[in-house]
Order: C-alpha cells, then structure tokens, then sequence
C-alpha cells in the first residue's frame, strides 16, 4: 500500500514540474538560511569562548572612559604608568602598545592595517602567556630598531587591498616593508619574523592584522615620545583579575580598565541577540514556504478532482486519500528539507570563504547533530501540518460531485 501511494505522490509531483520545483525552493531556502546562520554563530561562539578561556586573565588599561578602538588609535596616556602597574601585586605581565592605524608599502601594493609600537621584552612574555606563536623567523629583540614582526594574514597576504583586489604576497623574514608615518612620511623596515594564525576573534584578530615594531620606533615615526595607547595586563590568577582592576583604578587616574573577560562576554550576548534574531527570520521563512506548500496542494486537489472522485468511486477510502495527499506534502518539505541542509551548508562555508579573501576571518561553520535533527523534524512537522487541510479537502470530496465536475 505504501509502495503504492508512493509511486502515486511521486507521479502527481512530477506532473507539474515548475510549480513544484519552486515549492520546493521556498524550502530549501528556508532550510538552508536557518542551517546556514545557525552554523556561523555556533562557530563564531565557539572561537569566541575558546578566547574568553584564553584571554580570562587579562585586563586592557586605555585613555579617559569607555572602550573604543578610534579611541585606542587616537588618544595616549604616559608610559609612565607601565611602571606603576608592574609593582601591583598578582600582575605577572604588562604590554604597553603604542596602536596607529596606518598604511604600508611592500611591492606594488599599499594596504592600510595596524601599527602596534611594542616593548620588545616585555610583549614577548605577554604573547607567550597568551598563546600567541611565531611562525616564522623570531620576536622584536631589545636592541632592534627599524624592525618588524607582522600577523599571519599581513606576512600570506590573505585580504582585500585597497584598491579592492585580492593581495598576492608572501612576505617573508629578510625581507622589507615601508611604513606611512602621520605626515605621510615613508620609513623602511625590515621583517624579522611573522606570527601563526591566530584567528579572528576579540583580541586575536588584532594580531593577524598588525604590523608590530618597538615602541621606542613608533614613538619616534610617530611623534609620540613616551606615550603609549593601551597597556595589556597578564594577572597570575584569575580569581586577583577584580582586585588587580581595582588597583589599577586607584593608582592611575584618568584611565579605563576593562577585562578582556568582560569584552568577551559582551561579544557572546551581542552574538545570542543576533542568533535569536536570525532564527526568527529563518522561522518567517519556513511559515511562507509552509504556505506555499498547503497552496500547492490545495491547487493540486483543485486540479484532480475528477481524479479523486474516480479513486473514490471505485471503492479508495478517505484513508487512501488523506494519506496520498499527506505523503506529497511530506515528499515536498521533506527532499525540500535535505536539499536546504546541503545548501546552508555550503553557503556557509561560501560566506566563510568570501570573508577570508577581505582579511576578516570567521571561524569554520559548525554543525551541530541537535540542530540537524531540529531542523529536519521542523521541516517534517511544517510538512504534515501544511498537507493536512488539503488532505482533508480533498478525503472529503464526495464522489458524485468530483465525477460531475468539469475542469
């Protein structure tokens, strides 16, 4: 019997090709954003904890009140106050940067990226705490100068210049670069070594996009002796990090101390805001292809009526019909269903991939087997509820009336 109505449901599907081939589309779609936006912020999320485990000992001191990085680029505070934050208690590492967005000259290619002024010793223990790694070459040195270290995606050239093409390099160790001061001055420097991937995330991104050099070098390019942006801070503990904040607070005036904690976790609320979000849109999406598939239907029964009062007349149940109808409605949202699953699939990865060529990673999608098994049992649910008033229309069509009726 069910081979039966199979082979039927099938055979009434293909009759109207287009009509259904675009049914199907509004599932696929609906299916495939949802799965698609669902597996970018999971991966998002993912990365994202990954640096809140990471970064959970960290506090981030800045110039005046609030957090901004146009502040970070634009503002100062004295180095002096690096040496005061050392001598706290529970403190175990401090990197005083000096941040400017700038641009850079190597081959035929200008790109604008970040400049990080670094104290060479001190950033060194900081990145090892952290868990940033070189990947090739070595660290900024004491005695260094004119010398640079870059991120991963500057030294491989995996983003968007500015002229909006691709960049086409691979800088390596020896080689070297020219940097634009603020009067748009050029200074030479050579690269000394770059960092491994670091992925893009609330402080790692920074990484893979800078260009760092010695603080005592920037200061001087850019005019700003004994100055420094931010100071990064490395607690020993993170059960200190509250009590090191509030330390900080009390030494140095004028400044914001924020943990990279807190950031982190704004990140993520800011990120369940727009997951929540994007679900709700997808769930629009899949109300407008239910519709489009009871229409289908319900057109369907419409057409075939003479077809259904003959089954009726020549002794098929409502069951037999109810079921039919059913099964069609259940073929369309449920091969609807698989083929939207492998859509977001790969139009996630398609929209990973596009944002790796403009240097802004995202991390890989992530599939989870419970929003799978969601998915396809909301697909199956839509697919049942959307049939069964088509279904019952047309089981309760009286035979002598489809038999009578004229198309």
């Amino acid at each position: 019997m069910i081979d039966e109505l199979l082979k039927i449901a099938v055979r009434n599907l293909t009759r109207r090709k287009v009509r259904t081939f675009f049914t199907m589309l509004g599932i696929i779609i609906a299916v495939g954003s949802i799965t698609a936006l669902v597996s970018i912020t999971e991966g998002s999320k993912e990365a994202v904890q990954g640096e809140l485990e990471r970064t959970s000992n960290v506090l981030m001191v800045i110039p005046g009140a609030g957090l901004s990085i146009i502040k970070v680029a634009t503002s100062s505070m004295d180095e002096s106050i690096v040496h005061k934050i050392e001598k706290i208690n529970h403190v175990k590492a401090v990197n005083p940067i000096l941040y400017k967005i700038s641009s850079f000259h190597y081959e035929d290619y200008i790109a604008e990226t970040s400049i990080m002024g670094v104290d060479p010793k001190r950033a060194a223990k900081y990145y090892e705490l952290v868990g940033f790694q070189m990947e090739r070459g070595v660290f900024l040195k004491k005695e260094d100068h004119y010398k640079a270290v870059l991120g991963y995606l500057i030294a491989h050239g995996k983003f968007i210049g500015a002229n909006g093409k691709v960049v086409n390099w691979d800088i390596r160790p020896g080689e070297k670069i020219y940097l634009y001061d603020d009067e748009g001055n050029v200074w030479e420097f050579k690269v000394v070594g770059n960092f491994k991937e670091s992925g893009q995330s609330f402080l790692a991104g920074f990484v893979d996009m800078m260009v760092a050099i010695p603080l005592d070098t920037a200061q001087e390019i850019f005019g700003d002796e004994g100055k420094v942006s931010m100071v990064e801070v490395y607690v020993d503990d993170i059960y200190f990090v509250d009590e090191v904040r509030k330390e900080i607070e009390k030494e140095i005036g004028g400044v914001t101390v924020i943990s990279a904690k807190q950031s982190v976790e704004m990140v993520l609320y800011i990120q369940k805001i727009m997951h929540n979000l994007l679900i709700g849109i997808g769930s629009i999406a899949l109300f407008v292809g239910a519709l489009g598939v009871m229409n289908t239907l319900l057109t369907s029964v419409m057409e075939r009526t003479r077809e259904i009062g003959t089954y009726r007349a020549i002794g098929a149940r409502k069951s037999f019909i109810l079921k039919m109808i059913l099964i069609e409605g259940l073929i369309l949202t449920t091969v609807g269903g698989i083929l939207g699953f492998a859509f977001g699939i790969g139009a996630a990865n398609l929209v990973v991939w596009v944002f790796e060529q403009r240097g802004q990673l995202l991390p890989s999608p992530i599939i989870d087997l419970n929003v799978i098994l969601f998915a396809m049992a909301v697909t199956f649910g839509i697919g049942l509820l959307s049939s069964v008033y088509p279904a019952k229309k047309a089981a309760d069509l009286s035979p002598v009336e489809a038999l009578r009726y004229i198309e």
